[in-house]
């Protein structure tokens, strides 16, 4: 992969150094609300039931933080008095004693490419800024259905196209670790909001990387499930193929309870031992690029699991780099034009694809989705081959991997840097000290197989390097196996040295 050979020996900066005492999930510190209850989803809901605060108390502690987060820039529309409202009605059903659901009162924010009534889905580009959905989108009314109360929108890469959430139309969104840094991308304000212990929640949908890499940056765990198990009606489209929504929140808990609600099964899900769980380490592609920092953690990582009974399989996925090379960007753009078409007509926001592509502000995103706007016979043909032969040959080939060696999954790195610092927008960064033209593509070097076969990645928080940045690992498993790789994360992450809230 040219650039991944590029960037080969690159990095040079210091490592972090891992916590010697993993916390036990409960007693994870989380920022609390203004009641003094832990800002989690599982908490708060909880807490709410029991009468120990209310809907309200929860959505003024987010007004409250919303105002003094705006540094952050992560958040495109926000209205403090309709989340009031909503939240006056969560507790009025609590009063009459109605049937609640596992989300009752809990503020929830939604990337601003998640259709909501109430709220502008601009998409993050210039030509929808102005679209006021008549409908939800299956996922947002889910949340709803089970409780949750819409806290906002969050600010996102235009169009989902890009990897640090530089958006010239609605603002350069910050780290909440160190705001001179990206939060990743695309869905990097659903990261920062929550990192920044703004809401406990928030969805953003996952393309290539675009939840699990914001994920890690931030400090969060974050889902990528399997594709097309969550419905993604009413979601504005970059590549319907490979486009999927998915939670982000503090604990592995909390994103196995949202899961369980996006995707309509709520069976529960439980930790479990890890003494002879198998899982690939693969080095091409996943460990290539890593820097200093990133490297150290993940060996830790891996010695720690290797101590709680992990067996670990050294061994690569067969011919991954040029599968990758294959498919990776021709199916990010390849059926851009007619899924975006689709989709503007369906919804019925009054804009063409032609508006549309006329208006993309973000050059980073015109640059590489250009040839996508118009595509030709070649693009088109190149386009059904990849999707036809060399798509199912990559599934296969992963499938092959996991049974072969009899792998509950495989572990890796979710991202090979920390967060860099943005030096433009054309996706030149700073990364740990080292000045790394088109540095964003890195966001996505680990994170795009997943999203190319089509299973499950759990991105879970590993701590702070030395900086004070955070550093994940992804978990990922085969398809369909959602629920395994979330009961999985769990036992992991309880194996984790805590991850502290922003100071």
């Amino acid at each position: 992969m040219r650039r991944r050979r590029l960037m080969q020996g690159m990095l040079a900066a210091g490592a972090g150094v891992l916590q010697s005492t993993p916390k036990p999930l409960s007693a994870m510190g989380q920022s609390p609300s203004s009641s003094g209850i832990p800002f989690t989803v599982e908490t708060l809901a909880a807490a709410i039931r029991a009468g120990e605060t209310s809907a309200l108390e929860a959505a003024e502690t987010v007004i409250e933080r919303v105002e003094s987060a705006a540094v952050l820039e992560a958040i495109i529309s926000f209205d403090g008095d309709g989340l009031r409202a909503q939240a006056a009605a969560a507790d009025k059903t609590q009063q009459r004693g109605e049937t609640l659901g596992p989300l009752h009162g809990v503020p929830i924010m939604l990337k601003d490419n998640i259709e909501a009534v109430g709220y502008t889905c601009t998409g993050g580009t210039p030509a929808l800024r102005e679209h006021r959905p008549r409908r939800n989108a299956t996922v947002t009314q889910r949340l709803l259905d089970a409780g949750a109360v819409i806290a906002g929108k969050a600010n996102m890469d235009e169009l989902a196209g890009g990897g640090s959430t530089n958006n010239p139309t609605f603002g350069r969104a910050r780290n909440p670790y160190n705001k001179d840094h990206i939060p990743g991308g695309s869905s990097g304000g659903s990261a920062a909001v929550v990192g920044g212990r703004i809401v406990p929640a928030a969805l953003g949908t996952d393309t290539a990387g675009s939840i699990r890499t914001p994920a890690a940056y931030c400090g969060l765990a974050g889902l990528r499930p399997t594709q097309y198990r969550v419905p993604s009606d009413g979601i504005v489209p970059l590549a319907l193929s490979r486009d999927t929504c998915g939670p982000l929140a503090t604990t592995v808990a909390d994103v196995a309870l949202i899961d369980g609600i996006l995707a309509a099964d709520q069976n529960q899900v439980k930790g479990q031992s890890l003494k002879g769980v198998r899982l690939g380490l693969p080095k091409e592609v996943f460990q290539d690029n890593l820097s200093p920092a990133v490297s150290q953690r993940f060996e830790e990582v891996v010695d720690r699991l290797t101590r709680e009974g992990v067996v670990f399989v050294r061994a690569n996925i067969p011919s991954l780099a040029a599968l990758v090379e294959q498919t990776s960007l021709i199916t990010l753009g390849g059926a851009f034009r007619t899924d975006m078409t689709q989709y503007l007509g369906e919804r019925e926001t009054g804009v063409s694809f032609g508006d549309l592509a006329a208006q993309i502000a973000n050059p980073f995103v015109r640059g590489w989705i250009e040839p996508y706007l118009a595509p030709g016979d070649t693009i088109l043909n190149d386009y059904a081959n990849v999707m036809k032969n060399v798509m199912p040959m990559l599934r296969r080939t992963y499938e092959s991997y996991l049974t072969d060696n009899q792998l509950d999954g495989v572990l890796f790195p979710t991202a090979p840097v920390t967060a860099g610092i943005e030096l433009n927008i054309n996706g030149d960064l700073i990364v740990e000290g080292t000045e790394i033209p088109g540095g964003v593509w890195l966001n996505i070097q680990n994170t795009g197989p997943a999203s190319l076969w089509g299973g499950p990645g759990l991105s879970i928080p590993a701590g702070l390097s030395k900086e004070g940045l955070p550093i994940g690992i992804e978990l990922d498993g085969p398809l369909g196996g959602d629920k395994n790789v979330l009961a999985l994360g769990l036992s992991i992450e309880a194996a984790m040295p805590e991850t502290p809230a922003p100071a």
